[in-house]
C-alpha cells in the first residue's frame, strides 16, 4: 500500500519510527512534508491530503500534538475524510464504514504500542468509497494532475490546464478550487517547489538549472516562491539536507562495522 505520512516537529521521532516499521511490512511510505531547517512544516496536513487526493497515496497518516487542528486542515481538501483516532476499533471502523482516508494520531494521547495497534487496524480495514460532490469529476481532475506532473518545466498557464479538460478558464478555475481547495496557479507553484526539494536532496545540480527544470524563468523567482512556501531559501534547504545526511553517516558506519 502507498502511504503518505507527515507530522509536526513534535511528532518527528514517532513518524520516523513508524516509517521504518511500515516499510518493513512492505508498504511504500512517503514523508510528504519533512521538517525544514529543524522547523516543522505548517502545511503538513494539507500535503498529506493532497497526496491522497492526487492518488499518489492510497491513505494518509498524520502525527501531531495539535491533532484536531491537523484534522481540520486536512478536511479542507475536498474528497478527504480525516479524523483523530486513538484506539484500534475507531480507526478500523472509521476506514471501513466512513471512508476515513487520513488517520490523525494525537501524540499526547498515545504511546508507541497504541500507535502501532491503531495504524495496523486502520490499514487492515477495507476503505469505504468516498463520494465527492461538486468540482471536477475525478477522471478530469486526475488528467490535470498528470498534465502538471508531466509538463513541470513548461509555462503551465491556466488556459493550458483548462484546455486539457475542455473547459473555459473561468469555469475550470472555479471547479479546480472546489476540488482541491486551492487555485490552479497555487497548485502549480506548490508542485514546482516540491519537485525542486527532491532535486535539491538528490543532486548537486546548480540552482539555476533546477529552477529551469521545475518551470521558473529566473533563479530569483524560484528563490522567492521557495522561501515564501517553506520559509527558507533553496541554497539553505540543500545545506540542511546535506547536514542531515552527514549526521547519519557515522551511525551507519558503526553499524556496518
Amino acid at each position: 500500500m502507498q502511504i503518505a505520512i507527515a507530522s509536526d516537529l513534535a511528532g518527528k521521532a514517532a513518524k520516523e519510527r513508524l516509517i521504518t516499521r511500515l516499510t518493513g511490512f512492505g508498504h511504500e511510505v512517503t514523508d510528504v512534508a519533512p521538517p525544514v531547517d529543524n522547523r516543522g512544516r505548517s502545511d503538513h496536513a494539507e500535503q498529506v491530503a493532497l497526496a491522497v487526493l492526487r492518488r499518489d497515496a492510497d491513505r494518509g497518516i498524520l502525527l501531531s500534538n495539535r491533532a484536531v487542528g491537523a484534522s481540520v486542515a486536512a478536511n479542507r481538501v475536498p474528497g478527504i475524510r480525516a479524523a483523530v483516532c486513538n484506539d484500534p476499533y475507531s480507526a478500523y471502523l472509521g476506514a471501513k464504514s466512513e471512508g476515513m482516508n487520513v488517520l490523525v494520531l494525537a501524540l499526547h494521547a498515545v504511546n508507541e504500542e497504541i500507535i502501532d495497534a491503531v495504524v495496523d487496524a486502520y490499514l487492515d480495514a477495507q476503505l469505504a468509497p468516498v463520494e465527492v460532490t461538486g468540482g471536477l469529476p475525478a477522471r478530469r481532475l486526475q488528467q490535470v494532475f498528470n498534465y502538471v506532473r508531466e509538463n513541470m518545466a513548461a509555462d503551465l498557464s491556466v488556459a493550458d490546464m483548462a484546455q486539457v479538460v475542455g473547459m473555459s478558464q473561468y469555469y475550470f478555475s472555479k471547479l479546480f478550487k472546489t476540488s482541491t481547495g486551492t487555485t490552479p496557479h497555487q497548485y502549480v507553484m506548490r508542485q514546482r517547489v516540491e519537485r525542486a526539494q527532491e532535486l535539491l536532496r538528490q543532486s548537486q545540480t546548480p540552482l539555476l538549472s533546477i529552477a529551469t527544470q521545475v518551470g521558473f524563468e529566473t533563479q530569483s523567482h524560484f528563490t522567492s516562491v521557495f522561501r515564501r512556501l517553506l520559509g527558507i531559501t533553496p541554497k539553505r534547504y540543500r545545506e540542511t539536507q546535506q547536514v542531515d545526511v552527514m549526521g547519519q553517516q557515522p551511525e551507519e558506519t558503526v553499524n556496518a562495522a
